[in-house]
């Protein structure tokens, strides 16, 4: 047990604050960058096949007509099916991802608050 304070640590309310931005924006950065790779691998024959699969499926409509409702401002977009398909499979991937993402989240916040703390 150490018998530091979290102020002889380093730790301020100023750092917790630093790394809570960084975190945050690190977590903004992954889900529109991994929303961008999907959607991007969507033009790809391999995957574009089965997805187009799913648009047969019976729930398919229902789902589309609930996200048309709740944000109809994609439907004026041009590609809009592919935009909701794409975050889908973005929010699966992060999901699926969560043990590997939320522990280096965290790992970079850390180091990153650090590294611009002692910069100043």
């Amino acid at each position: 047990v150490s018998t530091q304070s979290t102020g002889e640590r380093g730790v301020t309310p100023s750092s917790v604050t630093t790394c809570l931005v960084i975190h945050e924006a690190l977590g903004l950065s992954v889900l529109f960058g991994s929303w961008a790779v999907f959607y991007q691998l969507l033009t790809l024959p391999t995957l574009s096949r089965p997805l187009t699969r799913l648009t047969e499926h019976p729930s398919y409509n229902g789902k589309k007509q609930w996200i048309e409702k709740r944000l109809p401002s994609l439907q004026r977009l041009k590609n809009s099916e592919r935009l909701a398909v794409s975050f889908g499979l973005s929010v699966v991937g992060r999901k699926a991802a969560s043990p590997v993402l939320i522990p280096l989240k965290l790992t970079l916040a850390v180091y990153l608050t650090q590294k611009l703390l002692r910069t100043r």
